[in-house]
């Protein structure tokens, strides 16, 4: 994490109750006196001890984020509900053309940010485009249709699609503005050089969306080829180690959906 961030200990607050201690993963605190001390800044910068400590005497100077006390009021999400909204999210393909609102997008970032990452690397970040969308498509479906060109045998010839390409295949769909996007206002790309890290945010992206009353798409026909397509890499400024892991389009649903759609059962080994 940056060197500038720093755990700072006020020990006028603390009383020694070892909290922070026992819960810092990489054991840089520790009691000294009967008060808790930094032993050093090698650590994860995840924030644990402020958060544990009761007499909130923690703080982590170079960060500027607000801190929310936790109150009685805040609970666990309820099970039930939880699995009621599971059940009954559907992916949109049929949108309004209402743009969507600066001030949703940003909660819906916001959501992916507050996401916790692996080491706490929180090495995500976000693209919008709102404009330029189907420009972005056609360019991505020509990709589509120049490998697959490359991939059909010449006469007489026994050739199979390159191993790239195995993870384009379109399948059934047919390469044909709106098949990607399907008139979306709107799009995130969830950018990282780590895809479980940014897979991570953009769930919390679709909950905190759904919560707003948009609807979303993982659009995962874009998000490989255009990590591979080096005009378009370029074009949206992605850094040599960094892919889009996720394109989530997002609007208001033109669609209702009335009941739950069945999946199968969860495939599960008790050891």
């Amino acid at each position: 994490m940056d060197a500038a961030i720093k755990i700072i200990i006020d020990p006028d607050k603390c009383s020694g109750c070892g909290r922070c201690v026992a819960d810092c993963l990489y054991h840089v605190l520790a009691l000294q006196d009967g008060r808790a001390h930094v032993l050093s800044d090698d650590c994860l910068k995840c924030g644990h001890c402020l958060a544990v400590c009761p007499a909130n005497a923690v703080s982590m100077e170079g960060l500027a984020d607000d801190i929310l006390e936790k109150s009685s009021a805040v609970n666990t999400l309820d099970a039930d509900v939880l699995r009621e909204h599971l059940k009954l999210r559907r992916s949109i393909r049929h949108y309004r053309k209402t743009p969507v609102e600066k001030e949703k997008l940003v909660q819906v970032i916001e959501a992916g940010r507050l996401t916790p990452s692996g080491s706490n690397r929180q090495n995500v970040r976000y693209i919008v485009v709102q404009s330029g969308l189907d420009a972005l498509e056609d360019e991505v479906i020509a990709q589509y249709e120049e490998l697959g060109e490359q991939a059909r045998p010449s006469a007489g010839a026994e050739t199979s699609a390159p191993p790239s390409l195995a993870p384009l295949d379109t399948g059934i769909y047919k390469l044909e503005r709106g098949v990607l996007f399907h008139g979306a206002p709107a799009l995130i790309l969830v950018v990282s050089e780590n895809s479980t890290n940014a897979c991570l945010a953009a769930m919390s992206m679709e909950l905190m969306a759904e919560a707003l009353g948009l609807g979303t798409l993982y659009v995962g026909l874009f998000a490989k080829p255009a990590s591979q397509n080096a005009s378009l890499r370029q074009e949206l400024g992605l850094a040599p180690e960094e892919n889009i892991a996720v394109c989530l389009a997002l609007g208001y649903p033109a669609v209702s959906y009335l009941r739950s759609a069945p999946k199968k059962p969860a495939r599960i080994v008790w050891r």
